[in-house]
Formats: structure tokens, C-alpha cells, sequence
């Protein structure tokens, strides 16, 4: 009746440790892994077991290992959901809009629950992605990567694990449309300081526990971009 029981592999420790801190959200879509040799070393493994975990979380669609060893965290909705998506927004521009209004209706509600949630190591993170996000301002820098981490980061501050890894297939999806780009809604010079002056209102709003207003004004970040994409469209549609 009974089976005798076996010690777990190595590697399976090593994935059950990492879904436990995407759960956790210590790890989040985006982040870099260590080096190989790094993480055998802190996990206290050897590096044939990590490899051997490490192509079983790739399988899983949890990491992507790029060039150089470079290891990814990804979002893990972006996979099932990001081919379908972009290619009805290719042949439908209204659906990229019907994609920012759930955007609208995320960002509102993460928004809402990082003024109430929200650690010090949260604040401080979001802190330290608008001082860079300044400092693009400043320098003319379009960092998609630090716009991302911004809008992750809020999710990740509401602490709801599932809300940070929609959230980043949602803004994957928007940026990547073959209808548009941030190229060419930054063609207006204006826009990269406006958005940069909104996002820093919504880190203030967090930052003060001030949820309504949190939650207004990212909704109010999403309706200026809608209006923009919107301008952008119809002027690259041909006229009859």
C-alpha cells in the first residue's frame, strides 16, 4: 500500500524556491537572475542541478535564458495571452483601446491599493524608479524599461502577485502593436514631460496615502494616452 519514500532532487527544491518567491513577489517580470555560477553559489548547489532547474523553469515558461546567460524573469501571462491579443489589435485598432480600458481600470485599482499597502521597501523602490525617470526626462532618454518598472512597480506595491504579472503582459502587449510605437507618440516632444509629470503625481499620491487621489490620477495617465494614440491613429489614417 505504501511507497517508499524518496529524497526530492536538488532541482526540484531549486523550482519549488523560485515559485515561492514569484508568489511572494520578491521576484517579478523583468528582473535578472545572477549569473549561473552566482546562483549555485548562494543557493549552496552544484551547477548541474541548477542548469537542470533552470531548463525546467525555461520549459515552464517562468524564465527565458538569453544570450551571454543572461536569465529573465517573465511575466507568465504573456505567453498564452500576447499572440491571440497582438494579432487583433493588428487588424482591429479598437481593440488596442478596449486593452487600455482594463489598463485603465488595473492601474486605478493598483494604484488605489499601493497608497494603502505600500511598504517603505515599496516606496523606496517606486522612489528610485522616478528619480531615473527624471533624470530620462532631463537627459532625452526614451528608457521603456524604467516606464515599465514604474507600472509594475505600483502593482507590485498593492500587493497582489497576479495583478504585477498582468499588468506587465498588458503593457507588453500595448507597446509592442504594430499600431503603434513610443516613438511615435514621443514625436511630440511635450509628451515625454507630461507623462513624466504624471507618473510622478501617482508616486506622490502613494507616497502620501492619499488612495483617491492615487487612483485618479492614473486613471487621468491612461486617458492622456488614449487621447494621444487616438490623435496618432487618425492622422496616419488616409482620408477618402
Amino acid at each position: 500500500m505504501f511507497r517508499k519514500i524518496s529524497p526530492k532532487k536538488i532541482s526540484d527544491e531549486i523550482i519549488e524556491q523560485f515559485k515561492r518567491l514569484l508568489s511572494t513577489g520578491d521576484l517579478k517580470p523583468g528582473d535578472e537572475l545572477p549569473s549561473e555560477r552566482d546562483l549555485a553559489e548562494s543557493i549552496g548547489v552544484s551547477r548541474p542541478p541548477l542548469r537542470e532547474a533552470l531548463n525546467a523553469l525555461q520549459a515552464m515558461g517562468f524564465i527565458e535564458i538569453k544570450p551571454r546567460s543572461r536569465i529573465i524573469v517573465k511575466s507568465l501571462t504573456e505567453k498564452p495571452v500576447e499572440d491571440p491579443l497582438s494579432l487583433l489589435i493588428a487588424h482591429d485598432p479598437e481593440k488596442f483601446f478596449e486593452l487600455l480600458d482594463i489598463r485603465r481600470a488595473m492601474e486605478g485599482w493598483a494604484a488605489f491599493n499601493a497608497a494603502k499597502r505600500a511598504k517603505e521597501s515599496d516606496i523606496k523602490r517606486l522612489e528610485d524608479i522616478i528619480a531615473l525617470d527624471q533624470e530620462n526626462l532631463r537627459e532625452n532618454r526614451d528608457d521603456a524599461k524604467t516606464d515599465a518598472d514604474f507600472h509594475i512597480g505600483i502593482s507590485l506595491a498593492s500587493h497582489n502577485t497576479v495583478l504585477s504579472h498582468l499588468t506587465a503582459s498588458c503593457y507588453h502587449i500595448l507597446w509592442n502593436s504594430q499600431k503603434v510605437t513610443r516613438e511615435q507618440i514621443f514625436k511630440k516632444k511635450k509628451n515625454k514631460r507630461l507623462i513624466a509629470g504624471q507618473h510622478l503625481r501617482i508616486f506622490q499620491a502613494i507616497r502620501n496615502r492619499d488612495a483617491e487621489r492615487a487612483s485618479r490620477e492614473a486613471r487621468q495617465h491612461i486617458d492622456f494616452v488614449e487621447t494621444e494614440l487616438r490623435e496618432l491613429m487618425a492622422s496616419d489614417t488616409p482620408s477618402d
